[in-house]
């Protein structure tokens, strides 16, 4: 029903736009017409002067009104066949036939030799039905159908578009500082941290999306970059209620903290082994937790496979 009404308001207001230009049209077409047929009367009356019986003072002459009436009903009646919007009502004086007083008059002058010649003018009113045309209505409707399909085209997109993304997104972890919580979006299982391990992963995390080549090492000091993205974290947490303890010192018991994350971890990607790698900090080979070749950064860590709440 929603759609129904969103398609009857684009026709409607496709055709109330064609239609106002239509009528705009018609009004500077009636002037451009009306401009045109008094310029040529003008020119046709010129020509016919010397035929006509017209009163002139300098010559002492009369005018014949009875045919300078009938030279204007014939000219009228031309006119009526050539469609002109106006017509002539009177010369000097004398009277059209069949000419409707009440009707809007204007006048021009004609400069001979001798005088001028007074002459005047009415135009035929525009009709509703002038303005009344099929081409406006024909005109919303192919437009409005151009839209609708463009309109339906660009909802189904982002209808395809919010799925793929939504099953694109349903392998995320999330780090939810307002709970303080560790989830993964497609499971309804959970974990809590304790503040320092929270912090630190959360730090780890930033740190690792942020720098793709981040070589931590365990036998070398916590980077200051990390140490205060830690720090940034718990003053969030405090923000947000979770603790008022002293702030723990990230750069030391580092073996311990990076413990209990993977803990932390290993608990809530128990039934996703497989896609656990990219969010776990690698434990050290060979030569023990000391090792220097070890490097416990998140290599592999895609910054799309991570929501932060609450940050």
């Amino acid at each position: 029903m929603k759609n129904k009404l969103i398609y009857a308001a684009v026709i409607l207001t496709t055709w109330l736009v064609f239609q106002i230009a239509f009528v705009v049209g018609v009004h500077f077409q009636a002037t451009t017409n009306q401009t045109q047929f008094l310029a040529s009367i003008e020119k046709r009356i010129a020509i016919d002067l010397p035929k006509l019986r017209l009163a002139n003072p300098k010559f002492k002459t009369v005018a014949d009104a009875r045919s300078v009436s009938s030279y204007l009903g014939q000219l009228n009646s031309v006119l009526e066949q050539q469609t002109s919007p106006i017509y002539v009502t009177s010369i000097q004086g004398i009277i059209a036939p069949d000419v409707k007083q009440d009707v809007e008059q204007w006048q021009a002058y004609l400069q001979t030799s001798d005088q001028k010649i007074v002459i005047q003018y009415a135009k035929k009113p525009l009709m509703l039905l002038d303005y009344i045309s099929v081409i406006p209505i024909l005109l919303a409707i192919i437009v409005s159908l151009l839209f609708i399909r463009k309109l339906r085209s660009t909802r189904h997109k982002s209808v395809v578009g919010q799925e793929e993304q939504e099953t694109a997104h349903q392998h995320q972890l999330i780090i939810d500082l307002k709970n303080k919580t560790l989830s993964y979006i497609d499971s309804t299982t959970s974990v809590i941290l304790p503040n320092k391990p929270f912090c630190f992963y959360a730090a780890l995390v930033d740190f690792c999306i942020h720098d793709k080549s981040a070589n931590l090492s365990n036998s070398s000091d916590v980077p200051d970059e990390l140490a205060q993205t830690a720090n940034k974290y718990f003053y969030r947490l405090i923000d947000l209620g979770h603790t008022k303890r002293k702030r723990p010192d990230f750069t030391a018991n580092l073996d311990k903290t990076l413990s209990e994350i993977r803990s932390a971890l290993d608990d809530l990607f128990v039934d996703h082994q497989d896609e656990k790698d990219q969010f776990y900090p690698p434990k050290a080979q060979g030569e023990g937790s000391r090792s220097k070749l070890h490097n416990y950064a998140l290599a592999n860590l895609a910054d799309d496979k991570v929501v932060f709440i609450g940050k």
